[in-house]
């Protein structure tokens, strides 16, 4: 586990801060450098190699300048190199985590979703053998539990040394900060130095003019010529006149110099001040855009939520639709049973009236008998009075047995008439009971037609409310793809639109970076121009000496004349100065030494203003960059000025989608909610007209299906109050075929 642990982790086994530094000194050494700075890098923080530079001498002050000036460079570029290490070392351990994340994920261990359209397998060996045989899953998961393990240990190793790093790197800003503070102020010694310099070379060359233009007139004077032929005189005079002309000159080109200065800070505030109003647009649009972000954020909720209450809506719907199909396929087997039943009812009502017809033919029969015995009553009363005439003894005898016999059969026929009248009674009951029935029974057959009439146009209307409901269905379910669709894309112009808020913030960061700049280099300029204004105080006090010297010119010439003057009134008196030996070498040596100590000072004043115009000449490219890096931030807001306003344009074009959309999703919610109504009371729609066509047949018609239901025993009780009536009947016929 240790060495595994030590060769993924490359944070771990990593060299130390200090060898870091060493070896990128080593490779971010510019070709430039001496060789004393690169031993100093190479063999690491030496105090001797650190001193490696010229030593400082105690009267020269540039050169002081010149070893702070490269001890603050090396200092930088020694806080650079450690802020590249830094950032390489985080950049190196961030690379080799993501590769061994990635690693991971193409392993399988990151639970990534992948969808497998392939057949299924048809056995779980097919399976195995396709995906590589046996294997040992707990070896497999205790192999994948030991890189969780190592990937935990990285991390948490990484987390240990990233405050350390944030640390370094602090550190290494604050010394970068140190360092451009003291290059700054170097550069302002610098300047100063160079002054100074300056100064001393015109004073330098005015006192050699001076010792020339004197030693000049002391030749002259010993020469014995007159001030008024005197060439130093003369020279003197016209070095004075020069001397005018140049510092005039001067003033001139410093005022000139001042005043570009000035047009320069002017400029630089105008644009200090635009980046400062364009670093508030920048932000104002940025929180505009969160804002906007936020409110799609809201919306993006409030879509979800009126998806899931569409997606509820739709599965009432579903539900509803189902119970109104098996509602309705109750309602047809129930009428289809009910008409079943009415239609045998009617064969047997059938089969009772064939019979009662049968009973009212043996019934007219019986009637025609009976008539026909009373017309032979009629005869035998009539016949009897003619018989009476022949034997009384046969005749009574006959008469008595016809007699016996009649009385039976009129006794028989009176029995055989009651129990006809019976019968008659009877079947006219039965018959009166019968049509009832039968009235009530073609009532409910028409009821029946008119209940399966309304159940066909029920069935028809909830057809087309089905179908219709279909539609709305599909239609709801194509707009919940299109929504779907449309919420998928709306989180990426969410991220697309935070990362436009992001680019702004940061170029507005960058602006502001850029005006903090602007600020420095406008800082800068004001101590150039303080530097323009000592250059000025400077040439006026070199005039101002010009003007001394032209007037000590002058007063010499006047005392030379005047001595000139003496000497002629004086013919006797010797012409020149004399001078001793001692005094000759005395004052020649010192003029040596001053020459020594002049060329001295125009060597190190020479070597000054070449540190000085290399840092001159570096400043100045790091001003230019500066520009451009303004140019270039001017243009990057400029492009997220155009970006924010492309972002509000979607956004506005995203809202008015969304209140379409909704718009839409009321309407079709509001038709769903009329279309579920119409389904809970499916006969309201085609009540109306039903009851204008069949008007009020039978209170049964409109009545509701529980009431229906509740009709169906009573057409039961009915059915078994009449069936006695008919077994009695049948039975009484019976009866009278048997006799």
């Amino acid at each position: 586990m240790e060495e595994h642990k030590d060769e993924e982790n490359p944070l771990l086994v990593s060299p130390s801060p200090d060898e870091n530094i060493d070896t990128n000194r080593h490779h971010n050494q510019p070709k430039g450098s001496d060789e004393a700075t690169q031993s100093a890098f190479h063999d690491g923080p030496a105090p001797e190699s650190c001193s490696s530079r010229s030593p400082k001498k105690p009267g020269t002050a540039g050169e002081d300048a010149t070893s702070d000036a490269s001890s603050a460079q090396h200092d930088f570029r020694d806080a650079e190199s450690v802020q590249q290490v830094f950032i390489n070392k985080l950049s190196q351990g961030r690379m080799r985590f993501g590769d061994r994340r990635s690693k991971r994920s193409e392993q399988g261990i990151v639970g990534t979703g992948v969808i497998d359209t392939a057949a299924p397998f048809e056995s779980v060996k097919e399976a195995v053998s396709k995906f590589g045989g046996i294997v040992d899953w707990k070896a497999q998961k205790a192999v994948t539990v030991e890189r969780q393990k190592n990937v935990r240990l990285e991390l948490e190793d990484v987390e240990e040394e990233l405050p350390e790093f944030k640390r370094k790197s602090e550190a290494a800003e604050d010394a970068k900060a140190r360092v451009l503070k003291e290059l700054d102020s170097t550069k302002r010694l610098l300047e100063e130095l160079k002054l100074n310099l300056e100064k001393a070379q015109t004073a330098e060359a005015q006192a050699k003019q001076d010792s020339e233009l004197a030693v000049l007139r002391v030749r002259e004077i010993e020469q014995g010529v007159a001030s008024t032929e005197s060439a130093a005189a003369r020279a003197q005079l016209e070095v004075a006149k020069e001397r005018h002309t140049t510092a005039v000159a001067d003033l001139v080109s410093v005022k000139q110099e001042l005043e570009a200065l000035r047009k320069d800070y002017r400029s630089l505030v105008a644009e200090r001040d635009i980046a400062v109003r364009k670093a508030e647009y920048s932000t104002a649009a940025s929180r505009e855009i969160e804002k906007t972000v936020e409110d799609l954020m809201l919306e993006l909720i409030t879509m979800k939520e009126v998806l899931e209450s569409a997606h509820t809506a739709h599965i009432e719907a579903e539900e509803q639709r189902i119970n109104t199909a098996l509602a309705w396929e109750e309602d047809k087997i129930r009428w289809d049973y009910e008409l079943k039943q009415a239609e045998d009812e009617l064969t047997q009502l059938n089969e009772q009236l064939f019979a009662t017809n049968e009973l009212k033919s043996n019934l007219e029969a019986a009637s025609a008998l009976l008539l026909n015995l009373k017309a032979e009553l009629a005869a035998y009363k009539e016949g009897k009075t003619a018989d009476e005439e022949r034997g009384t003894e046969e005749a009574q005898r006959t008469i008595r047995e016809t007699l016996a016999l009649t009385t039976k059969e009129l006794e028989e026929v009176k029995s055989s008439i009651e129990k006809a009248k019976d019968e008659v009674m009877c079947l006219r009951v039965a018959a009166v009971s019968l049509n009832s029935d039968l009235e009530r029974e073609n009532a409910a057959l028409a009821t029946l037609r008119q209940k399966e009439g309304l159940a066909t146009l029920s069935a028809q209307s909830l057809e087309a409310e089905l179908n219709r409901a279909y539609t709305e269905l599909e239609f709801i379910q194509t707009k919940e793809n299109e929504a779907r669709d449309k919420t998928a894309e709306l989180p990426k112009e969410l991220q697309q639109a935070a990362n436009d808020a992001d680019r702004a913030n940061s170029v507005a960061q960058l602006a502001r970076e850029e005006l903090n700049k602007a600020k420095e280099e406008a800082e800068l300029a004001k101590a150039g121009v303080s530097t323009m204004e000592n250059r000025l105080n400077a040439a006026l006090k070199e005039i101002e000496a010009a003007k001394e010297s032209e007037k000590l010119a002058l007063a010499s010439i006047k005392t030379l004349e005047e001595s000139e003057q003496a000497a002629s009134l004086e013919p006797g008196s010797p012409i020149g100065v004399t001078l001793t030996v001692e005094e000759y070498y005395t004052l020649s040596g010192k003029a040596h030494e001053n020459e020594e100590l002049a060329n001295k000072r125009v060597i190190s004043a020479v070597e000054q203003i070449k540190a000085a115009k290399d840092s001159e000449a570096r400043s100045l490219e790091k001003l230019e960059e500066a520009h451009r890096k303004i140019e270039e931030s001017k243009n990057a807001l400029r492009v997220a000025i155009e970006k924010a306003e492309q972002a509000k344009e979607e956004k506005l074009a995203i809202e008015d989608e969304l209140r379409k959309w909704r718009e839409e999703h009321e309407q079709r919610r509001k038709a769903s909610g009329a279309a579920q109504g119409l389904a809970e009371f499916p006969n309201f729609a085609s009540e109306e007209e039903t009851c204008r066509v069949i008007g009020p047949l039978s209170p049964r018609v409109n009545r509701p299906r529980d009431h229906i239901q509740n009709a169906v025993p009573e057409l039961k009780m009915r059915k078994r109050s009449f069936f006695p009536r008919i077994v009695m009947f049948l039975a009484r016929k019976k009866a009278q075929s048997l006799k």
